[in-house]
């Protein structure tokens, strides 16, 4: 891993989905207020049966534009239509959000 812009170490575990293993684009990435955890998967459907665990380093390397929300706040969220597209930011619904972070939303 040449560059890791994350705080987090890169052999944190973050949630994610057997489509994302499977080769699906990560449309949307969740950084949750409650316990600072991280979920990055797909957008599409999912059961619990879908859900997986991998280090945010391994999801990093295989799409390098997951760099791009290394300063994601907390009870924030990113999404895109696919990898070609850019990340929109926004609060997630429901979530606490510290204001001071509002420059990052970008």
């Amino acid at each position: 891993m040449a560059h890791y812009p994350f705080t987090d170490r890169p052999h944190l575990l973050v949630l994610t989905c057997t489509h994302v293993l499977a080769g699906s684009d990560i449309t949307l990435v969740c950084h949750h207020f409650s316990d600072a955890s991280w979920e990055f998967v797909c957008g599409g459907q999912h059961t619990e049966e879908d859900a997986i665990v991998m280090s945010v380093g391994e999801l990093c390397d295989s799409d390098p534009t997951l760099h791009l929300l290394c300063d994601l706040p907390v009870g924030a969220c990113a999404m895109r239509e696919s990898r070609a597209h850019a990340w929109k930011r926004g609060r997630i619904e429901g979530e606490d959000f510290y204001s001071a972070a509002e420059s990052r939303m970008g």
